[in-house]
């Protein structure tokens, strides 16, 4: 993925800082591969993973809305569809694609979001204001249950999309990676093959010399 392609976040909202949200994203990518590492069982599913990211991350923003530490990330609403805000930029967060993604409501503005807009008198309306900013969980690309790329990882991803046109504006993508899970089904590996073996008899040296001399 190119992102020098398209504006960077950094100038269309300058309150928006890099190390605020690489650091954002490695909390992130800590639950994401902690839920990755515990949802390998049988009776894990997509739904479960999914469903598990979505709660714990809800979670760890709702932590990191009460760090003190963390002055620039807030928390307004702790509700199912809670908007944080990054540097006073709201930015709602889903696990998609930041190309072509699955979910539709990643291009609307909520209600709380909408809201949220309205109190900031100094985000640029006519363009970064009308950006529907996103935080994206973006997962390696695979083909059919194979990874298309087996050193791809998990990243972050701030997008800014046009909700009219459905069109990336601008966009950024974390350092930060999360790794897959390796899953060896050993389960699936070929039995032990039994070698029978002769037992190897060990012949002493002088009595064989021996042998040869009375043959002779």
């Amino acid at each position: 993925m190119t992102t020098c392609e398209y504006e960077s976040p950094f100038t269309l909202c300058p309150s928006l800082k890099e190390a605020h949200l690489e650091d954002l994203a490695k909390e992130i990518l800590a639950v994401v591969e902690l839920t990755l590492n515990t949802h390998s069982t049988e009776f894990d599913d997509k739904y479960t993973l999914e469903t598990s990211i979505f709660g714990r991350i809800r979670q760890l923003f709702i932590q990191l809305g009460n760090d003190s530490s963390k002055p620039w990330l807030k928390l307004p609403s702790q509700t199912m569809d809670y908007v944080p805000t990054i540097c006073d930029i709201p930015v709602r967060i889903f696990k998609d694609d930041p190309f072509n993604p699955k979910k539709m409501k990643v291009f609307f503005q909520n209600s709380c979001e909408q809201h949220q807009l309205s109190l900031f008198e100094d985000i640029d309306t006519d363009f970064a204001g009308s950006l529907a900013w996103r935080l994206l969980i973006q997962e390696p690309a695979t083909e059919g249950d194979e990874l298309e790329d087996i050193e791809d990882d998990y990243h972050v991803v701030l997008v800014g999309y046009n909700p009219a046109t459905k069109t990336v504006s601008s966009i950024w993508r974390s350092e930060s990676v999360a790794k897959t899970p390796v899953v060896g089904d050993f389960e699936d590996l070929p039995e032990e093959i039994i070698i029978d073996r002769k037992p190897v008899i060990k012949i002493d040296t002088k009595e064989s010399e021996d042998t040869e001399k009375h043959g002779k």
